[in-house]
């Protein structure tokens, strides 16, 4: 397996370094992948609980045909393009 230098944050840093000398990882490419997936499985329960309290808030559409769907994402593509388009005149 390749081997990579990387720069952790001072709270992974301890908690790699803790979880080796627990015993619980044989390395710290272990412990810091297991500290990736249980960053990316908050990150998803976070934008979950978002989207449900968006529906909770009643902050959703319908889409009920193909044709919904395509006109939503031209509008978001549309929006992006736009805001995107600011960025650069101001940057």
């Amino acid at each position: 397996m390749p081997t990579r230098k990387v720069e952790l944050t001072e709270e992974l840093d301890r908690f790699v370094a803790a979880e080796v000398e627990s015993g619980r990882f044989g390395d710290a490419g272990e412990a810091a992948r297991e500290a990736e997936d249980r960053a990316k499985l908050e990150w998803l329960r976070q934008a979950a609980k978002e989207g449900f309290d968006a529906v909770d808030r009643g902050d959703y559409t319908v889409l009920n045909s193909d044709e919904d769907i395509d006109r939503l994402l031209a509008d978001i593509h549309d929006e992006v393009s736009a805001e995107l388009a600011a960025e650069r005149r101001s940057g």
